[in-house]
């Protein structure tokens, strides 16, 4: 790798953190709405409170997914010039569309009031769940905006998965399959209260965070040999080992 090249991958790389950065703050601003709007919900009077709330939490949470969606299309641009040294154009990104009222409605009644229904009901369990769900959805407009752009864009290759410094073993492990190919067609899978975010590749040889080396080396030397049914178990073991390591 030239120079040049170097110096790309490194603006990219850098890219994509800023990127990844800017949707956690959306994630902080819709946080402080939905605790916000929390009160609308009685736990003792839920079929009474419950069609307000959730207007409110449709409101919010569209809101969030949509500034989501286009912090991801700065981004998805900003890479693509990076990339083509030329302007990428704005019709070549594909927003993603709003989430689905009906789905909305049975993830916020599970998360929220499904909760509070329960003898054993706790309401800081209650919002705790509601809030990941909500950061779930709002998140995802950039997350499936960079999907969508990623597939329709010809120059693309494909994208990859950036994650914090620290993340999970779930998330780590979808970070070590590097760049998911547009020929692949891989769902981005999140988890509540996950704060990864997708980034585009235009070349088989881009530069990966170093988590995404680093989970991929644990699962090849801890995990990959574990026979059928058992690489996800010792991987959650190696990673919470190289955790344990890194936190001493």
């Amino acid at each position: 790798m030239t120079s040049v090249q170097q110096q790309e991958a490194a603006a990219t790389l850098t890219a994509a953190n800023t990127a990844r950065s800017i949707q956690l703050a959306v994630r902080a601003q819709l946080m402080r709405d939905v605790a916000k709007a929390w009160p609308l919900l009685d736990s003792k009077r839920l079929n009474e409170t419950f069609p307000v709330w959730l207007r409110a939490m449709m409101l919010i949470t569209r809101n969030y997914h949509s500034q989501s969606s286009v912090a991801s299309g700065r981004f998805y641009r900003q890479v693509r010039q990076l990339a083509t040294e030329s302007p990428a154009p704005q019709s070549l990104i594909r927003l993603a569309e709003p989430p689905v009222e009906e789905w909305m409605t049975k993830a916020f009644g599970y998360s929220g009031p499904g909760l509070l229904s329960r003898d054993t009901a706790q309401p800081k369990t209650a919002l705790s769940t509601t809030l990941g769900t909500a950061s779930r959805i709002a998140l995802d407009g950039g997350r499936t905006t960079i999907l969508n752009t990623t597939k329709a864009d010809k120059i693309a290759v494909g994208w990859y998965r950036v994650t914090d410094g620290d993340p999970c073993a779930f998330c780590a492990l979808l970070a070590s399959r590097g760049v998911v190919y547009k020929e692949d067609t891989a769902d981005f899978q999140t988890h509540n209260d996950c704060g990864c975010s997708a980034a585009p590749a235009f070349t088989r040889n881009q530069q990966l965070p170093d988590i995404s080396r680093i989970a991929d080396r644990i699962y090849t030397q801890k995990a990959a040999g574990a026979g059928a049914g058992k690489q996800l178990a010792a991987f959650r073991k190696a990673w919470a080992e190289h955790q344990a390591a890194q936190a001493n």
